[in-house]
């Protein structure tokens, strides 16, 4: 920012990008309000959460191996996606990292409804009385 502009004239943005001059600025109280919601409440109900939900749908099969590449993936978009969105923001704003960002929750959402039915607790043994098939035939639980 230059030596003779406050921030309230410039609007924070850097001269060198050029997308600034024609988008529009995110009022500040949505950017607040968005901000505390999203950061503050729907982190904590869904970080521990997933992991457990993980958890009950693994059932007692290599739960170390699974947990580590759960945490792995999570781990490496906490370093790649600040990157991506860093390029965008610079060379277009953020516009198009909100687009980035609706895409990919679309992308989850969808992948969540085509394996909903599959998204359910592992159960080893059947109900008494029911029948079960395993790869060498069926057995029954009395």
């Amino acid at each position: 920012m230059p030596s003779d502009k406050n921030s309230s004239e410039i609007g924070g943005c850097l001269p060198t990008y050029e997308w600034c001059a024609d988008t529009v600025r995110v009022p500040f109280p949505i950017y607040f309000v968005c901000f505390v919601f999203f950061f503050g409440i729907s982190f904590p109900f869904t970080g521990s959460p997933s992991g457990t939900l993980y958890s009950e749908i693994l059932g007692p099969r290599k739960q170390g191996l699974m947990q580590g590449l759960h945490s792995f993936g999570g781990s490496i978009s906490q370093l790649v996606a600040p990157i991506i969105t860093t390029y965008l923001f610079q060379h277009s704003g953020y516009q198009y990292v909100m687009v980035v960002q609706i895409c990919t929750l679309c992308f989850a959402f969808v992948l969540v409804i085509v394996f909903y039915k599959r998204l359910v607790p592992l159960r080893m043994k059947p109900a008494p009385g029911k029948s079960a098939k395993y790869k060498n035939g069926v057995f029954y639980t009395m």
